[in-house]
């Protein structure tokens, strides 16, 4: 099945290694450090007609799929909402129990989502999404004021308390939050169960979408989705999701997704390209996340960043062992020490001498593998294709295409048995 997939419903930053996102297709422009003077293994990472007959792939699935939607389009343009019975009764006694929640870097908002209270061992925490709140220096949250206001008032001129995050599951994409002295008429979620969900039933979402507060919205739940798998730039996730068409959005990231009875069924995380493909991370897993025990919260440093931090003016990378294949040489390679930490992590292969970068290979988690190998066929200085190795076993089973070449990721596919053949299509 080939699914689309939009970004988050929040904006947030590709992961780091050091003091500097290592950022694939900024790689070209970044200044050279030496000459590079070793081996690496074979890989098929660097099979060109691997990107080659992916990208004609692409080609021609787009042009098919955009048919496909206009027919289903066509179809639906008349068909009217269904009416819910009971919502009012959800809003009214459950809206006072999402939060605001604004994620800052440096003493500045970069980025907005929602959250709900719940009730942990007798104390109110709030649960958001991981992604609301990665990245950031310091958290602020806003609870319901009584009287609506717009974003632009409720940041600057209500008072916002200040949390702390005390757990997260990147996996799940979850967090839980921390608020000193929030007001007990706060009302606590109340669970309802994964098993009972069913596709036809109604859900409900409220949250903050395109930072419109407060917002309600309803939807028939499309389908289950046991150990679903989806990803965002840097981030892999898995957990039992729910399809919903209840209308998401960005900033509704993170809030609360419930049934007729009242209960809740899920964190609202992800939208589709598409009509109506929403999805919340079911409440199931939630539970699970709630009860696990928090480990340290923090971001680990490589050996190599270690090292360094003790001393070292320069770290050599370990040679890779060469595989059966043979290895690949990069003697006439030009490396790159992409985050300025003393560690090669790129570099660029010029195959025709004539000054252009044909080629990047990538090792962004500075272990001495290169996971993603980038492809600029034509050599404008834009890569058509980023090849990357998720489980570096040395196959790619996931890439990365610019198909109009404006810098920017359009479609995302995976080979998920590394066969070479790709299974699995998603626009970004």
């Amino acid at each position: 099945m080939i699914k689309f997939f939009k970004l988050f419903l929040i904006t947030i930053f590709f992961f780091t290694t050091g003091g500097q996102a290592l950022e694939v297709r900024n790689i070209n422009k970044s200044k050279i450090v030496s000459q590079a003077s070793y081996q690496v293994n074979d890989t098929n990472l660097i099979d060109d007609d691997h990107a080659e007959n992916l990208l004609d792939n692409v080609k021609d699935l787009n042009q098919a799929l955009n048919e496909k939607s206009n027919e289903i389009k066509e179809k639906n343009k008349n068909r009217s909402q269904p009416k819910f019975k009971g919502a009012e009764d959800i809003y009214n006694d459950f809206s006072n129990s999402v939060v605001f929640i604004g994620n800052r870097k440096n003493k500045k908002l970069q980025g907005m989502g929602s959250g709900f209270v719940i009730n942990h061992k007798g104390k109110l925490k709030i649960i958001t999404n991981w992604h609301v709140v990665d990245n950031a220096n310091s958290l602020s949250v806003w609870i319901k004021p009584n009287k609506m206001v717009d974003e632009n008032y409720l940041i600057n001129q209500v008072d916002s308390y200040s949390a702390k995050l005390i757990k997260v599951n990147k996996t799940k994409d979850l967090a839980m939050l921390e608020v000193e002295k929030l007001p007990l008429k706060l009302k606590p979620v109340k669970y309802g169960k994964f098993i009972k969900v069913r596709p036809g039933q109604t859900s409900f979402a409220i949250g903050h979408p395109e930072g419109l507060l407060w917002s309600f919205t309803s939807g028939m739940i499309s389908q289950v989705r046991p150990d679903y798998n989806w990803r965002y730039k840097g981030s892999r996730h898995k957990a039992n999701v729910i399809q919903t068409q209840a209308s998401i959005n960005p900033g509704n990231s993170g809030g609360p997704l419930f049934n007729k009875d009242k209960e809740l069924i899920g964190v609202n995380t992800f939208t589709s390209e598409g009509e109506n493909l929403n999805f919340a991370i079911a409440v199931d897993d939630i539970i699970s996340f709630i009860n696990e025990k928090p480990k340290p919260i923090g971001k680990k440093k490589s050996k190599y960043i270690k090292k360094k931090e003790k001393g070292n003016t320069w770290i050599k990378k370990k040679k890779k062992k060469t595989s059966e294949k043979g290895s690949i040489n990069l003697s006439d390679a030009k490396e790159i020490d992409y985050n300025q930490n003393g560690v090669i992590d790129a570099w660029l292969v010029d195959e025709n001498n004539n000054g252009n970068y044909e080629k990047a290979y990538a090792d962004q988690d500075e272990d001495g593998v290169i996971e993603i190998v980038a492809i600029d066929k034509n050599e404008d200085g834009n890569f058509e294709v980023i090849l990357i190795d998720t489980n570096n076993n040395g196959n790619a089973d996931e890439a990365e295409i610019d198909e109009d070449e404006d810098g920017k990721v359009d479609v995302i596919a995976y080979d998920f048995n590394e066969d070479g053949e790709w299974d699995k299509f998603e626009n970004v």
